[in-house]
């Protein structure tokens, strides 16, 4: 069935217009309740920097806890840069906590999106920061994108572990490149697709492609992307051409 979508596009504090064609797929996700590990080189560091923000979803009445007890960091700071719609909520302190006990874990939750006067729209997610710091005083910084989620729920923590092998960007798989590439090209031609008001960020078309672009950067096959995120192979590929030809 053909469906014409007319999108429009969403609204970051410390603690468009052309409609598109498409076949709509249904909405297929795994049981709530999975731990999704994420390497900490590929969210800090060098690694990271080749790398796509690590897109981190966020359902309603579904929160997900990002956790850095594998790391044995603790958290000492965090930013999240469009709170109209995501609150946080930590297991301990942050810095300069007169009780001394260290967070180690950020619980994010839904709710309903707020009108902040003067905070812009956050049209690709928004940019979650978190500065941690390690038994030998060692501080890093971890980056996330933190987008509302649609459908069933995927998972409810990510899991910050360690890197048991230290990889550059020349040693990775070509399918694994390839994956993080196109999650790349995506994002960019969402980018171009509303700057020329060909596509808006509030409807649920957006949130799809939000939902494929986090699906490809983890290395899923592009045909189980298209699937589980419930958009048409042709748009896909149409936004990785668009983000590919405008680098």
């Amino acid at each position: 069935m053909k469906f014409k979508f007319l999108v429009q596009f969403q609204h970051a504090t410390c603690v468009s217009a052309i409609s598109f064609t498409l076949s709509l797929a249904p909405i297929l996700s795994a049981d709530a309740g999975i731990v999704r590990q994420i390497a900490a080189s590929q969210l800090s560091g060098q690694t990271a920097e080749n790398l796509s923000l690590q897109t981190v979803e966020v359902w309603k009445g579904h929160g997900v806890s990002v956790s850095f007890y594998k790391t044995g960091e603790v958290i000492k700071k965090v930013w999240l840069d469009d709170p109209s719609n995501i609150v946080m909520d930590f297991d301990g302190c942050l810095e300069k906590c007169s009780t001394g006990i260290g967070a180690g874990l950020i619980h994010l939750r839904r709710i309903d999106k707020i009108l902040i006067p003067g905070l812009p729209p956050a049209e690709n997610g928004t940019h979650l920061t978190v500065v941690t710091e390690s038994n030998a005083n060692a501080k890093k910084i971890y980056h996330f994108r933190v987008v509302s989620g649609s459908g069933k729920p995927k998972y409810s923590e990510i899991e910050v572990i360690g890197d048991s092998i230290k990889t550059k960007d020349s040693a990775m798989q070509p399918r694994a490149k390839k994956a993080i590439d196109d999650s790349r090209f995506i994002t960019k031609g969402m980018q171009i697709a509303l700057q020329n008001k060909w596509i808006a960020s509030d409807g649920e078309l957006w949130q799809r492609l939000n939902q494929a672009v986090s699906l490809r950067s983890q290395g899923a096959d592009i045909n189980v992307v298209v699937k589980e995120a419930g958009v048409s192979i042709e748009l896909v590929e149409k936004l990785i051409s668009l983000g590919k030809n405008n680098r």
